[in-house]
């Protein structure tokens, strides 16, 4: 049923990432699925840069774990943006079609206040995403 999960990771490791992962590892072993994670970087105020060779051993530790857990391929993709905040969601959205995946899986939190007014991460890939999307809270 789904042959190439992409699962969108925020490299500071929220426990709603770690979360998913789990389910992102049981699905693709469950379907003999590859996975793709995604992550979108870039500067912001009062994070410090952090350089393309650390950001992809990072994902690469990440990848390598998550392929021991899922017994399954994992590949890992970053995508560098501008304005993080603003583009994450596009860039998501718009990563799935490229790398051509055809289920989304996600980690989300708890509705806080904000979420009312703005939608989050995992919601606006719910919305706007053309494949099947997992949001694992």
């Amino acid at each position: 049923m789904f042959n190439h999960i992409m699962f969108p990771v925020d490299l500071h490791l929220p426990p709603e990432v770690r979360k998913a992962a789990d389910v992102a590892a049981q699905v693709a072993q469950w379907q003999g699925a590859k996975i793709t994670v995604v992550s979108v970087t870039g500067t912001q105020l009062g994070e410090t840069a952090q350089t393309d060779e650390a950001i992809n051993q990072k994902l690469q530790e990440f990848s390598d774990q998550l392929a021991k857990d899922s017994g399954t391929e994992v590949a890992y993709r970053n995508i560098h943006s501008v304005d993080v905040g603003a583009e994450v969601d596009s860039d998501l959205t718009r990563a799935a079609e490229e790398i051509g995946a055809d289920l989304i899986v996600v980690g989300t939190h708890a509705p806080r206040i904000m979420d009312y007014i703005f939608s989050s991460h995992a919601g606006y890939l719910a919305k706007h995403a053309k494949i099947s999307v997992f949001v694992v809270r």
